[in-house]
């Protein structure tokens, strides 16, 4: 009983520190907090801290793989699906409703979307603990995008490449005014106008 006790302790402790790394990161950047910072806003000593991750660099690693972690069970949820192993089980439709649940799950985690956008930057540095990360990430969003719209489209990469554009863009966009517009309403919105302009534009490209 007492190892199922600690075991929730620790369980409990370290969604603690992840949520409050979150927000610090996001507001700071990965170089503007530290260990120190991190503890205090925790409520635990430095070496506290570190008996739950050994290192400023696990802590950034561990936040982006929970953040990771909570998209795809909420849009697995709000989609009632696992992620198909062939493109051909889905339909355009639940494709992009799946799309759509991953925006609606953003709108509702401000602190991550903040946190993703600082690093992303600060990652274009090669130094950066969080480079090949963000490398391998968005070379295996790119990959999965192309993979599921390869059925629907005739240049599924640029389509995968343009839709995960405008998903970073809007959130930009939206950090930048403060939340002052609808997220999700602005994508829905966006999705509608590329696929209008598309239909028009296809037989001007074919000229």
């Amino acid at each position: 009983m007492n190892i199922i006790v600690r075991k929730a302790r620790g369980e409990w402790r370290r969604e603690q520190i992840l949520e409050a790394a979150a927000r610090i990161v996001g507001e700071k950047g990965y170089h503007g907090f530290g260990i120190q910072e991190l503890a205090k806003a925790c409520g635990l000593s430095n070496a506290g801290l570190l008996h739950h991750f050994p290192s400023k660099d696990e802590v950034l690693i561990a936040v982006l793989r929970e953040r990771d972690r909570r998209d795809a069970d909420a849009v697995s949820l709000r989609l009632k699906i696992c992620e198909p192993s062939d493109s051909g089980d889905l339909s355009l439709e639940v494709l992009l409703r799946s799309l759509r649940a991953a925006v609606i799950q953003n709108s509702q985690q401000k602190d991550f979307v903040r946190l993703y956008a600082v690093l992303r930057a600060e990652a274009l540095n090669r130094d950066h603990p969080a480079h090949r990360y963000f490398d391998e990430r968005e070379a295996g969003a790119l990959e999965l995008f192309e993979r599921l719209f390869r059925p629907f489209v005739s240049d599924p990469a640029a389509v995968a490449r343009h839709l995960l554009a405008l998903m970073h863009g809007l959130e930009l966009q939206w950090l930048r005014e403060e939340f002052a517009f609808d997220l999700v309403a602005e994508w829905d919105r966006q999705i509608l106008q590329l696929t209008a302009f598309a239909k028009q534009a296809a037989p001007i490209i074919k000229e």
